[in-house]
């Protein structure tokens, strides 16, 4: 299928990621099966191959398919949910924005939907990491209104001071602004960052097309020498092929020529080509009254 490229704002990765990940929540794509090669992607999507690496990677991060090397990508099985004495213990503190605790005082033993479970970082962190990466990524776009602190405790499995925690370190980074009564937002980027964004975007596509050359030139199984050989012969043939299609083009316009002259001579012109021919001569005519 083809992605809705001039009808969806969000960059064209994003749209594929999506779609792929549509079809592993849906059933479509199971555990542990294979999803269609980069180049099938490409061809599907109609997108370009450094778009299809980017859309993967999104669905790595988020930990939905993994990578085998020199086998392509699979889906991962779904993480069960882990729930502790420490959880049912935790007070929920409501949707309130509470002050931040520090790292000495947050409660252990949560886990992020998307982290693994020996990430050593807090949970608040990993939280944050995860709706920073949306954010960066176009998920989350700017003016976009951010799931409240109970989704997110939901989502996540985490605490609601957690998601709240989480929160403020988004808003310390400027990346959202809190509005009262009616939740929080992705802020706008300044120019500054705008121009890292796309820095740092343009980067990841020259790294994953890199990746992708390195794949091809693998899968090729040819060596230099070979490649360069090849490349040779098909440039010997594109500069005899040029060479003929420019005697063709010659032997064609003289042909034209000789005709127009016998028909000149015999007036032996179709309708069309005499009131063309009229028309010329008018033309001419009036071109040279108006020089006078």
């Amino acid at each position: 299928m083809k992605l809705p490229l001039g009808e969806d704002p969000r960059p064209p990765y994003v749209q594929a990621a999506d779609v792929l990940r549509t079809a592993i929540h849906d059933g479509e794509l199971r555990p542990g099966e294979r999803l269609p090669a980069a180049r099938e992607l490409q061809r599907r999507f109609g997108i370009a191959s450094s778009t299809v690496q980017n859309a993967l990677r999104v669905l790595k991060e988020e930990g939905l398919i993994y990578s085998v090397l020199g086998r392509g990508s699979y889906v991962r099985a779904p993480k069960p949910m882990v729930t502790t004495e420490a959880e049912e213990d935790e007070v929920d503190l409501g949707e309130s924005d509470p002050e931040y605790t520090g790292l000495g005082d947050l409660r252990r033993g949560w886990q992020t939907a998307d982290s693994p479970a020996d990430d050593p970082r807090p949970p608040y962190v990993r939280t944050a990491d995860a709706l920073r990466k949306q954010i960066q990524d176009g998920r989350l776009a700017p003016g976009a209104k951010l799931p409240s602190a109970r989704d997110l405790q939901a989502h996540y499995g985490i605490a609601n001071s957690t998601a709240q925690n989480a929160l403020r370190v988004l808003k310390e980074e400027g990346l959202i602004y809190s509005v009262q009564g009616r939740g929080v937002f992705v802020r706008q980027l300044s120019p500054r960052d705008q121009f890292l964004k796309r820095y740092n975007e343009g980067l990841e596509e020259m790294a994953a097309q890199r990746r992708a050359d390195e794949e091809a030139v693998r899968l090729s199984g040819k060596s230099d020498d070979e490649v360069a050989a090849e490349l040779a012969a098909a440039e010997e043939r594109f500069t005899k092929a040029s060479t003929e299609f420019e005697a063709a083009t010659a032997h064609r316009d003289a042909m034209r020529a000789v005709m127009e002259q016998r028909k000149r001579l015999s007036g032996n012109y179709t309708p069309e080509e005499q009131a063309a021919s009229v028309q010329r001569l008018h033309d001419r005519l009036n071109e040279g009254r108006r020089r006078r």
